[in-house]
């Protein structure tokens, strides 16, 4: 049985970065854990500490890994007064998932996420 691709759409410059790559990196684990293949785009800002390059060529890097997923998941994230964190970037990585046809899926944290592997075996 072929394995499903996701990928996960979350901010990364809104918010603190730490924050930002630390959630993704823990729902790609979840993803893991009940057998998904999860593509994190925000593992990037490790290869972006080590060489620079502009930011739209990570994003039209992270488009190409999206086009051949088969789900998007959409982590909302909030600050400390529980106010959403917007991402412009999450938010064009979720109408192009819509424009192929994806399945979108979003959550506000990773215990929803968390559910949502078991409840979609």
């Amino acid at each position: 049985m072929k394995k499903e691709k996701v990928y996960i759409a979350s901010p990364y410059s809104n918010g603190w970065h730490a924050d930002n790559v630390r959630r993704q990196l823990e729902a790609k684990h979840i993803l893991m854990d009940h057998g998904f293949v999860p593509f994190a785009p925000l593992e990037n800002h490790f290869c972006e500490i080590h060489r620079h390059r502009p930011e739209h060529e990570w994003f039209e890097w992270d488009l190409e890994w999206l086009a051949v997923c088969d789900i998007l998941i959409r982590l909302r994230a909030f600050d400390s007064e529980g106010k959403e964190i917007p991402s412009i970037g999450a938010d064009k990585e979720e109408q192009y998932a819509r424009d192929l046809g994806l399945s979108v899926y979003t959550f506000n944290n990773l215990e929803e996420l968390k559910a949502f592997c078991k409840e979609y075996i």
